[in-house]
């Protein structure tokens, strides 16, 4: 992987949550904005499908555009969100779809926003263009709100379509203490995906900053070597 034509071009977030995102920028790997960054997922099939069908703006709602006295107070307290009928949704509960939003940090009714996304969505399509190679990054913690856990079956599954689709490498890191005598462990590693377990619940950054910056340097991502945002 050090050699130039075979080494990281871009490092970028998948989900599942804003953490993967968070840590890749105070880590200084991510290099501008991409899909996923900001979008909370809650299975790996809808993963697949915005990568497959991008957004559908008819099954976009925006809680700027309810008129519910309860949703209303939340777009106060919290600010707007966007919702996906298809993703974290509950047609008869309004509160619940706010709370697990699809785009808890941007709202698509907002030109500025949109536009944000359509450019994330056409740097996609470039590094599926133009064949560069990739580390796409997803991080979970199992025991964060009421996440779950990530089967390796799913694992594989979203690894598998990435292959298909993608110059590609997939980091899967799994934060969730156990008691057991390591600080991070790799569970499947080959030249398609390195599956790792990080013994630690915590989703702040500085107490997974040391494990991180081992992972990467095991991965042997070379900074100086990934396109910027101008480039893509």
């Amino acid at each position: 992987m050090d050699n130039t034509e075979t080494s990281f071009k871009c490092v970028i977030s998948i989900g599942m949550r804003c953490f993967t995102d968070i840590f890749l920028k105070k880590l200084e790997l991510k290099q501008f904005s991409c899909v996923f960054d900001a979008i909370y997922n809650t299975d790996i099939s809808n993963i697949i499908y915005i990568f497959e069908n991008e957004f559908n703006y008819s099954d976009i709602i925006n809680t700027e555009t309810i008129d519910d006295l309860n949703i209303k107070n939340l777009n106060k307290k919290h600010g707007y969100r966007t919702l996906h009928k298809l993703i974290n949704y509950k047609e008869n509960n309004l509160i619940y779809s706010y709370h697990n939003a699809f785009l808890p940090h941007h709202n698509l009714n907002d030109i500025d926003d949109k536009n944000h996304f359509d450019r994330c969505f056409k740097r996609l399509k470039n590094i599926k263009i133009l064949n560069i190679k990739t580390l796409f990054c997803l991080f979970f913690h199992p025991d964060y709100s009421n996440d779950t856990d990530v089967s390796i079956e799913n694992i594989l599954f979203l690894n598998n379509y990435l292959q298909n689709n993608f110059n590609c490498h997939l980091l899967v890191c799994k934060f969730k203490y156990i008691n057991k005598n390591y600080n991070w462990k790799t569970i499947i590693n080959n030249d398609k995906l390195t599956y790792i377990h990080i013994n630690n619940s915590s989703h702040i950054y500085e107490d997974n900053e040391k494990i991180l910056k081992e992972i990467f340097d095991y991965l042997n991502i070379n900074k100086l070597l990934l396109i910027k945002y101008n480039e893509i």
